[in-house]
């Protein structure tokens, strides 16, 4: 072996010495050395923590009502954020039962406060009940009490809308002459005029819910016709609402606002005397109609809405009954557990 060849290897065995000297200090210092992982505390970062329920979606929408053939008028002609797809599910229950359902939209001769609150008292008059879901625009004040005589004349109201009714209604909203909307507000400038309040801000539950936080239950506060055989809804972050009337639905006492980070039992569901307020749209949808026990409160809703009474020809001019509804009910801005009497 010549003197050159045996130095390249003897440089060989040094270098590969050194390194799996090397690689064995680095596992000594690893192993003494490394940092423990963190550990989460939050419950919603812990999926064994969490609460979630399987929600069957196998119902169908049923109601009692027999008898004579009633008409829903829904309200589409204040940029509400909401297609007639959307409400299909809600819809073909009320005519499978034999109920006409017809459309409010905007037309060109609204032109004036006077030209829309005519028009809509017009529209009231040949109906028995009446549906407003996710308004982008604000009813006036003549608006609304014709909303409210139709209520006290024994016509049947619905109210549909949650903490988010923009979308594109500010544009439309432009384009149609409609009063400025505002963030929020534009179905409680209807609502108020019967006695129902909306809330802003959603609701939330980080310890019980379906697919992520906003998904939540609300169960019925006591026996009512509305929720009988309900045992749960489920709502896509829902707005409280209240009602001079009792509170129909309330979240699991584990629920927080968006806006106060207060836990409590917020009501997302009431009824003031002829009319129902839902803090949520999207469960009559037809992605969310038959969660739990959805299509049951549907149904009692249905069967609400067609069980009126109202007068013939009314509302037949501005109403004294929206006076009584100027201020909103007692709980908004109270603590989560006021104003919930659950009959």
């Amino acid at each position: 072996m010549s003197g050159g060849l045996r130095t390249r290897l003897a440089l060989f065995v040094v270098v590969v010495t050194l390194t799996v000297s090397a690689v064995g200090a680095a596992g000594v210092v690893t192993d003494h050395g490394h940092t423990e992982k963190p550990s989460v505390e939050q419950p919603h970062f812990q999926p064994d923590a969490v609460e979630v329920d399987d929600l069957e979606r196998d119902g169908k929408i049923e109601y009692e009502h027999v008898g004579e053939s009633k008409t829903v008028l829904i309200d589409v002609a204040y940029a509400n954020d909401v297609s007639r797809a959307d409400l299909q599910p809600f819809v073909s229950a009320l005519t499978a039962g034999g109920h006409d359902v017809v459309y409010h939209e905007r037309h060109d001769s609204d032109r004036t406060v006077e030209d829309r609150r005519d028009r809509l008292r017009d529209r009231l008059q040949d109906v028995d009940a009446y549906v407003v879901v996710e308004p982008g625009a604000r009813y006036s004040a003549e608006e609304a009490d014709v909303v409210a005589g139709f209520a006290d004349a024994g016509g049947r109201v619905m109210f549909a809308a949650g903490p988010e009714t923009g979308g594109t209604a500010d544009i439309l909203s432009g384009l149609l002459g409609l009063s400025a909307p505002t963030a929020d507000g534009e179905i409680e400038s209807v609502s108020s005029s019967v006695g129902i309040a909306y809330d802003t801000g959603y609701l939330y539950d980080m310890e019980t819910y379906e697919h992520n936080y906003r998904t939540i239950a609300a169960t019925p506060t006591g026996d009512a016709a509305l929720t009988a055989g309900v045992d749960r809804v489920v709502f896509d972050g829902p707005t409280r609402v209240v009602g001079d009337g009792p509170t129909l639905l309330s979240t699991n006492p584990t629920a927080e606002h968006s806006e106060t980070r207060e836990a409590g039992e917020y009501g997302v569901a009431v009824r003031s005397d002829n009319a129902v307020g839902v803090g949520d749209a999207g469960f009559m949808t037809g992605e969310r109609y038959n969660r739990a026990d959805n299509e049951v409160f549907i149904g009692n809703l249905i069967d609400f809405l067609v069980s009126g009474d109202k007068a013939p020809g009314e509302p037949s001019g501005p109403s004294d009954g929206g006076a009584a509804h100027d201020e909103l009910p007692e709980g908004i801005g109270e603590d989560a557990d006021g104003g919930s009497d659950g009959s």
